[in-house]
């Protein structure tokens, strides 16, 4: 890596911008040059400005880039292009390539904050094109670090390279040497790996016996108690099973019972409806009625008459009302037509007159007016002219008194400048106080750091300590955790005790299963014995009713027996009288017969033939008719007792038929009821045989008696209560004892946590005795290096007879130092800037004076002229008033033209007004005529209609329109009641319908009969079953949470026992770890790891020694890991201590470590620029002359080498040099001097 050239502003003492190429001459024509420049000038400066530009840090003490930024001004950037050689993949070759790396950072413009910094950025371009590579905080420093091979503690010492650091490790205590050697080397990290192993290794040690001690606290089941509990879970399954078969039966028993209920309930709902409704109608009739009334007279034939006849009315009203109101406004109208006439008249008299007035007076007017306008512009130059005098004469005066004034200013300022001479001369001692502050600044901030690590761990220390107190109250608390654990068992074990004893007495002579079958078993026998019963009832029930229909049937029978003896006597009279009805009819037809002859028989005529048969004798020529008559009321009076004698027998046969009827159906009944009963006593038998009671013989002699079934049934009930409540009482106190023993067990398993938290809490107590020991010693450590820090800065502040206070903040001793430092450039500054501005002044006194002599000439001039002005004024107003008196020509002269306009406008206003009273009064005469015309159409449109009315009434049955309109009711009002009357017949026949639905479906829900037991009975049941579920389900989760529980332990168990496998595996190799560089206080590791880090540093020293000087080899003491001596090659290869090396070749030896430093730094890259910062100050002269050869024969090896000092002849004896020299201000600039002492300014 090689530096090119740095851009940068705003950094520190350091404005800019300035650049600085390292490739241009004169830097580029030598290897080797010179930074220079007082103490606190800023050389360092440039370094920083290296370092911020590549990495975005700052390598002093790694202070903030904030701090780098100048006061107050708006940013700061560096920017640095480097060199580094790079492999083309393609081709195989290496290149060298460029890159510019630039950090910047803007003040905040707007906000709270304002003026404070804002976040800095940073970016990365390659060289020709600058093209981006990537940009960042995070990412450019990566990036540059990747292109060089450097990290930043890397750059830091490979190429600013750390002399000055190793000159005091040379001779500094061990204890010194350690914390800069780790500084120096970076590492510190192996302290941190040595203490991080020792804790590791104590923490795997901790977790080890924690996981231990959790495994043995696990308490697990027996495959015994686990069978048990099995055993017990299948048995609660199987109870679980029945339960939920009962309650279905139940369920849907009391579903069939609700809907009974429910329509029992409408039925009786929608009859209260259907009588409501009914007895509602009765109210609504009058309503109804009005209703009828309405739509008669609101028919068609009638309301459009009436319709017709009420408009023809309205319009005759309206139009004899405008006819009235037009009449009685036209006399109005012609007054008003003759008053705008008149007023026409006189304006256009009034407007003649003014016109005249106006034409007479206008020439006269325009004359004064031309006159008033020359005053005018007299007048205003007359006191423009005034004002001006006035003012210059105001200015003259003020001049005059600023004159006077500037004469005692002048004076004043000659006595500042003697008092500011004085006070430099005085404070003189403080000439060099701005260059001091930067390294003042610097050891403040190495004693803030110490003091920081101090106040750490002394935080830590008391937070250790406040731990170790809650380690004590956390031990305490954890025993006493412990002695309520043990005395909540043995309460525990107390508390069971009744319930124990209550249980053993259920148990006596028997067993839980045994007790629990007993309950199922008289439950299932009760359960049978419900079934039987209403088998038994109906048998009984049918059997009572088969015997009542055969007494009704032998009742009936004699009854029947008469009637069928009257149909058939009533049947045989009527055959009988059919027949005489029959030969009264066969005889009467014969007499008809004969009757029909009787024309025939009047024709005969004795001894003549007759026409029929011929015979001349004629016996029979006598008249029957008499005995045909008799013979058809014969017939009559026949058919009459026949019609009767059928209406008797119909009558008595269909009282035979309905007899025989109702004997034949309950015949049948009876053989129903017969069947019915014997099939409910087979059920009955059937259901009595199939009932068991094991351990008992029930008495059921009679299955189908339901007195002795309702007998067996209480006793049974009575018998399965006392069993169920024991089984209750029973899976009460087992649940109850499993409650207690889950506590008894979590109080133990409490008391074995807390037991594990002792011995825990003891080990944390071990552990932060251990940690306080060792920051006890290592709070020493920084304390010492606390003191020797601030004993250099209180060395730096004596001559300033300043005290560095007994704590931080310390900024207000540097901030006392800089403003007195800032104060004296001020000082200094404003004596030079009074002289210039005192001379300056005096020469602007002088001239002042001779300009106020002048001006007093020229005021006296034009006093004169302002006189002869104000007569020329006054001459030409004695003109104006002889011309015309009046005030103002031009006003008059508006007034006059105003008059006229307003008397034009007024005679135009009254010609339209008169034009208009004329039109109106036109329009209201053609509108009366119209008017009267359409009166005399709306009388004969109203009698028409009322004729039609009254026709239209009379046939609609009204004597007049007012008895129709009295019926009529408001649109809203008949609306209602028609909407109701809808409502109301809806709404009956709607009941009607449910009412005969619902009784339908009543009938047939009812048929089914499920039970005939209550809503509430079977709500009961259900309650009681679901009761005892409960209990069931509680027992059922009670165990297998005890399973599961148990499976999750012998789970984790078995995991647990894998991890402690591992876990103890892991705590071996931490041990071994330990063993091997583990320690409490981290110098284990460490002093091994900085011992073999300075054994290579020396031997890549004494590569760079050797081309340094010859005479001296380094060599690191053995069996001592921070320790070096010297082997002087002069003097027969004689080993020395470093102390015994003279101040020159102290430095030869520093330098060649902290070169050795760069290569064992930057092994993997290319180091090109070298930066030596400070190191020449405490040489002598000789020292100082072999040091300058030894950096001469180093520019060979082709670095770049800048060396930093202020030493006089470094600075002599390096002729190519950086210039740093500190300007007004307190700000340094930055220039190049070449060999022939050039100098060019690198600002830009």
């Amino acid at each position: 890596m090689k530096i090119i050239s740095i851009r940068f502003a705003n950094l520190n003492s350091l404005p800019g911008p300035y650049l600085i190429r390292f490739d241009t001459s004169p830097l580029a024509d030598t290897g080797l040059f010179a930074i220079t420049g007082p103490t606190g000038a800023g050389k360092s400066t440039l370094l920083d400005a290296i370092a911020v530009g590549l990495y975005g840090r700052v390598p002093r003490h790694d202070r903030q880039v904030g701090e780098m930024v100048s006061r107050h001004a708006p940013y700061a950037f560096s920017e640095v292009e480097f060199e580094v050689h790079e492999t083309n993949a393609d081709t195989g070759t290496t290149d060298r390539v460029r890159y510019r790396s630039r950090w910047e950072v803007k003040r905040k413009t707007r906000g709270d904050d304002k003026g404070g910094l804002g976040q800095d950025a940073m970016s990365l371009v390659r060289s020709p094109l600058w093209e981006a590579v990537v940009s960042g905080k995070e990412a450019v420093p990566a990036k540059v670090g990747e292109l060089s091979g450097l990290d930043f503690g890397q750059f830091e010492q490979a190429v600013l390279l750390s002399q000055g650091k190793f000159a005091r490790f040379l001779h500094a205590p061990e204890k010194e040497r350690s914390a800069l050697l780790e500084k120096m080397t970076n590492v510190g990290i192996y302290s941190r790996l040595s203490v991080a192993a020792f804790e590791k290794a104590k923490e795997e040690e901790l977790k080890t016996k924690l996981l231990q001690e959790r495994l043995n606290a696990t308490r697990l089941l027996t495959e015994e108690e686990r069978h048990h509990l099995a055993a017990q879970l299948d048995t609660l399954n199987e109870e679980t099973e029945q339960h939920h078969e009962e309650e279905q039966e139940l369920n849907v028993c009391l579903t069939w019972r609700t809907i009974l209920d429910q329509l029992d309930k409408q039925l009786r709902d929608t009859a209260r409806e259907v009588a409501a409704l009914r007895q509602a109608d009765e109210t609504l009739q009058p309503e109804f009625a009005r209703l009828a009334g309405h739509q008669r007279a609101n028919a068609k034939e009638l309301a459009t008459p009436l319709a017709l006849a009420e408009v023809a009315r309205q319009a005759l009203e309206s139009g004899t009302e405008q006819l009235a109101q037009l009449q009685q406004a036209l006399p109005h109208l012609a007054a008003a037509t003759a008053t705008a006439e008149n007023t026409l008249a006189a304006a256009t008299t009034a407007h003649l007159a003014a016109q005249a007035t106006e034409n007479r007076l206008r020439p006269l007017l325009e004359e004064a007016r031309t006159q008033d306008a020359a005053i005018a512009s007299t007048r205003q130059q007359l006191i423009k002219n005034q004002a001006t005098h006035t003012q210059n004469q105001a200015a003259h005066v003020q001049a005059q008194a600023a004159w006077h004034q500037q004469a005692k200013e002048l004076q004043g300022l000659a006595a500042q400048q003697t008092t500011l001479d004085n006070w430099l001369i005085a404070h003189s001692h403080e000439v060099d106080l701005k260059s001091q502050l930067n390294a003042l600044n610097r050891e403040i901030i190495d004693l803030q750091a110490a003091q920081k690590e101090v106040a750490t761990r002394e935080a830590r220390r008391h937070e250790l300590l406040k731990n170790q107190q809650a380690i004590v109250a956390d031990l305490s608390r954890q025993r006493r955790f412990e002695a309520e654990a043990l005395a909540q068992q043995q309460a525990i074990k107390d508390e069971g005790q009744p319930c124990r004893t209550e249980r053993d007495a259920l148990l006596r002579d028997t067993t839980p299963t045994e007790l629990a079958q007993r309950a199922d078993d008289l439950t299932a026998y009760l359960q049978g014995l419900q079934q039987v019963l209403p088998q038994a009832t109906a048998a009984h029930e049918h059997q009572a009713r088969a015997t009542a229909l055969a007494a009704q049937i032998e009742q009936a029978a004699p009854t029947l027996a008469t009637t069928e003896t009257s149909v058939g006597h009533l049947e045989t009279r009527r055959a009988d009288g059919q027949r005489l009805l029959d030969s009264l009819r066969r005889e009467l037809r014969m007499q008809q017969a004969l009757a029909d002859l009787n024309t025939h028989r009047h024709q005969l005529q004795a001894g003549q033939p007759c026409p029929l048969c011929g015979a001349v004798e004629h016996a029979f020529a006598a008249d029957f008719a008499a005995d045909a008559n008799a013979q058809e009321l014969q017939v009559a009076a026949q058919q009459q007792s026949l019609t009767a004698l059928d209406e008797e027998l119909r009558t008595l046969a269909q009282d035979l038929t309905r007899r025989q009827t109702e004997q034949r159906q309950r015949q049948q009944q009876r053989q129903e009821a017969t069947d019915a009963a014997e099939a409910a006593r087979r059920q009955a038998h059937e259901l009595a045989a199939a009932l068991t009671l094991p351990g008992a013989t029930p008495t059921l002699p009679q299955p189908a008696d339901p007195a002795a079934v309702r007998a067996l049934l209480a006793t049974t009930a009575a018998e399965q209560a006392a069993a169920v409540a024991n089984r209750r009482q029973l899976a009460t106190l087992d649940e109850k004892l499993a409650v207690l023993r889950e506590k008894y067990l979590a109080a133990g398993t409490t008391a074995t946590a807390a037991q594990a938290e002792i011995r825990l809490v003891l080990q944390r107590q071990d552990v932060t005795n251990l940690e306080i020991s060792k920051l006890a010693a290592e709070l020493e450590h920084w304390r010492e290096q606390a003191e020797i820090y601030q004993s250099t800065v209180q060395d730096l502040l004596g001559p300033h007879q300043l005290a560095l206070p007994a704590r931080p903040p310390y900024d207000g001793v540097l901030a006392t130092l800089e403003d007195r430092a800032t104060y004296y450039e001020a000082q200094r500054t404003a004596l030079a800037t009074g002289r210039e501005i005192l001379l300056e002044r005096n020469t602007q006194h002088k001239t002042q004076g001779e300009e106020l002599a002048r001006q007093q000439v020229q005021l006296a001039a034009a006093t004169a002229t302002i006189a002869a002005e104000q007569q020329a004024l006054e001459q030409q107003q004695a003109t104006r008033l002889a011309h015309y008196a009046g005030a103002d020509p031009a006003a008059k002269t508006e007034q006059l033209r105003q008059q006229t306009e307003q008397l034009a406008s007024a005679v135009q206003l009254a010609e339209r007004q008169h034009a208009r009273q004329q039109q109106e009064l036109a329009i209201k005469q053609n509108t009366l005529d119209s008017l009267q015309a359409q009166l005399e159409a709306h009388r004969a449109a109203h009698t028409e209609r009322h004729a039609e009315l009254a026709a239209a009434l009379a046939d609609a049955g009204f004597a007049s329109a007012a008895e129709a309109q009295a019926l009529l009711l408001p649109p809203a009002e008949a609306e209602r009641l028609h909407q109701r009357r809808q409502d109301h017949l809806t709404a009956s026949a709607a009941a009607a319908r449910r009412l005969a639905d619902l009784t339908t479906e009543q009938h047939h829900h009812a048929e089914a009969g499920l039970t005939p037991l209550s809503t509430a009975e079977l709500t009961a049941q259900l309650n009681a079953l679901s009761a005892a579920d409960d209990i069931l389900q509680q027992k059922l989760g009670a165990l297998s949470s005890q399973l599961a529980q148990d499976d999750a332990a012998r789970q984790q168990q078995a995991e647990g026992l894998r991890e402690l496998l591992n876990r103890q595996r892991e705590e071996e190799r931490w041990k071994d770890l330990a063993e091997q560089i583990g320690s409490a206080r981290g110098d284990k590791f460490s002093q091994f790891a900085q011992g073999l880090t300075l054994s290579h540093l020396a031997r890549l020293a004494n590569l760079r020694l050797k081309q340094l000087t010859g005479r001296y080899t380094i060599l690191k003491t053995p069996n001592r890991n921070l320790e070096l001596q010297i082997i002087d090659h002069d003097q027969a290869d004689t080993v020395r201590p470093m102390a015994s090396l003279s101040g020159g070749e102290s430095f030869l030896v520093s330098l060649a470590l902290a070169l050795g430093l760069s290569e064992l730094a930057g092994y993997k890259a290319r180091i090109e620029s070298l930066f030596i910062d400070e190191g020449f100050g405490t040489l002598d002269p000789d020292a100082l002359n072999t040091a300058l050869d030894a950096l001469e024969r180093l520019q060979h090896s082709g670095k770049m080498i800048g060396v930093i000092s202020h030493v006089a002849d470094l600075k002599d004896r390096i002729g190519t040099q950086i210039r740093v020299q500190p300007g007004a201000g307190g700000n340094s600039t930055v220039r190049v001097v070449d060999v022939v002492g050039t100098e060019t300014s690198c600002a830009v």
